[in-house]
């Protein structure tokens, strides 16, 4: 496993560009739920973005692993970071809006925070990072608080849902370390490549013929598969091998942000007082962190 680096200018322009695209990609689910099922988006996404990093390889006469051990970890990384995140996300964003969906992603530095701590051996928290976490986790808390005090049952499960993709992701980005030796190209497109082949026998229990597959609906599915999800993909992989989970984690932050612009362009909608609050705790811990000298 190689040792992280220190984030560079052209990480966080990395970071930036992939909070923008990751932010429009539930803007996308949004509009494609008008049509399919949660999980029919999800597999299409995955599905699509892997035919398209299969034919990047193919152009670039790259190979996939032959060992055991990388196969095993891809396997894995597939399942947490495409297969159950994608379709939580897709099932959760049937109760929530857009941009609600991406401020609970923000739970995402507090578990990396702590899990990285205890599992690798350069990512190791401070006081003032764990207060800024503290505070963006705070920000959620009253997302859900807010909710099961009011009792929106439905909301509230939309919420949990983005809790469990969070998880997703963070138990992924520690595992896509251990195979920092292979080529961005090569690892995005094999954890694709096995996350459609774990989904393919549940698609047999949905009715695909219900299904009108040519429509408008279909315009956001290509979209998410091809820019939130394997340019995305090849963003996230080599900002992780690079500079580690927790520099990562951090896009959590910017996420909403460009969620809730994305979904005041398209469709002109703001988020609550609540989700305001929530997204302002977010920040000042994001904010809170960056005060630590390297």
């Amino acid at each position: 496993m190689n040792n992280i680096k220190t984030p560079q200018l052209i990480h966080y322009f990395g970071l930036l560009l992939l909070a923008a695209i990751w932010g429009s990609a539930f803007i996308a689910v949004e509009m494609a739920l008008t049509t399919y099922d949660p999980f029919i988006i999800a597999f299409f996404r995955i599905f699509f973005a892997t035919l398209f990093l299969l034919a990047v390889m193919r152009v670039k006469q790259l190979h996939f692993p032959r060992d055991s051990k990388s196969w095993t970890i891809l396997i894995c990384v597939g399942i947490l970071n495409n297969a159950l995140p994608f379709f939580l996300i897709s099932w959760g964003q049937q109760y929530i809006s857009a941009s609600t969906a991406a401020i609970m992603l923000a739970v995402g530095p507090f578990i990396a925070l702590i899990l990285s701590h205890y599992i690798t051996h350069d990512e190791k928290f401070t006081l003032l990072k764990l207060i800024g976490v503290i505070l963006g986790f705070l920000g959620v808390f009253i997302l859900l608080g807010h909710d099961f005090l009011n009792q929106r049952h439905d909301s509230l499960k939309g919420e949990l849902a983005m809790l469990g993709a969070t998880l997703g992701y963070i138990g992924s980005g520690l595992l896509l370390r251990r195979v920092s030796y292979l080529p961005t190209v090569v690892c995005s497109s094999s954890m694709f490549l096995t996350a459609t082949l774990s989904m393919l026998p549940f698609l047999f229990l949905y009715d695909i013929n219900s299904h009108t597959i040519l429509n408008f609906s279909l315009i956001s599915v290509v979209y998410l598969a091809i820019f939130p999800t394997a340019l995305a993909s090849l963003i996230r992989v080599q900002l992780v091998q690079n500079v580690g989970v927790q520099f990562m984690s951090q896009v959590s932050y910017l996420i909403p942000i460009f969620a809730i612009f994305w979904s005041w362009v398209f469709f002109k909608k703001l988020p609550s007082t609540s989700a305001w609050l929530a997204l302002v705790l977010i920040l000042s811990g994001l904010f809170i962190r960056k005060l630590e000298k390297k």
